[in-house]
């Protein structure tokens, strides 16, 4: 009677285990619709590095997006990265401006022209819901290597990009975080937010 009760335990355990990969299932495609139909995003922010022990440099910016045209601007304190023409360029204070292929880097996950979480170059690692959001954890191949990504969204009353953090290869963490009141879908952006002035 035992062995026989131990048996239904673990065919019911496995029923809800199944039951719970459907559920998850549905939430990644939902997120995956969403991102996928996302035309373009206007958003306020915050941003903070950290770098291991080191105090963490916080700046309060702004983003812009527009996946229809692949592009893609934050401001974050005095430094500024547009991705555009296929692109990554980023502007720090005081510093040389850099150039990356948008491909590469996690940039590039936010213009695909249509999101699959399941496609070459990213696997998901984990998506569960915390106090009423929805953490989808991902990683996502780029020439440093893997890069794991963590994103957050509001599934309701209607869907909502919230943020993301990013484990960076050269250790540091980026946390950005968009402020829901602050963030606006579906917005004319003029092309000329896009472009990057050099020093």
């Amino acid at each position: 009677m035992r062995i026989i009760l131990v048996i239904i335990l673990m065919v019911l355990g496995s029923v809800f285990a199944d039951v719970a990969k459907v559920i998850d299932q549905h939430n990644l495609s939902a997120i995956e619709k969403f991102l996928s139909s996302m035309t373009t995003l206007e958003a306020e922010m915050t941003m903070k590095i950290c770098h291991g022990d080191s105090p963490s440099d916080d700046y309060k910016g702004k983003i812009w997006l527009d996946r229809k045209n692949q592009l893609l601007r934050i401001n974050y304190g005095r430094s500024v990265m547009v991705a555009r023409d296929g692109v990554l360029r980023v502007l720090q204070e005081n510093e040389r401006l850099q150039e990356f292929f948008t491909e590469d880097t996690p940039a590039g996950l936010l213009l695909k022209p249509s999101i699959d979480f399941k496609s070459s170059g990213m696997k998901v690692e984990d998506l569960k819901q915390v106090d009423g959001l929805w953490v989808l954890s991902i990683t996502y191949d780029s020439p440093a290597g893997v890069i794991p990504i963590t994103m957050y969204f509001q599934p309701k009353p209607v869907m909502l990009l919230l943020g993301w953090t990013i484990q960076n290869p050269n250790g540091s963490i980026t946390d950005v975080h968009l402020n829901p009141d602050k963030t606006h879908m579906a917005v004319v952006i003029p092309s000329s937010v896009f472009q990057i002035d050099s020093p």
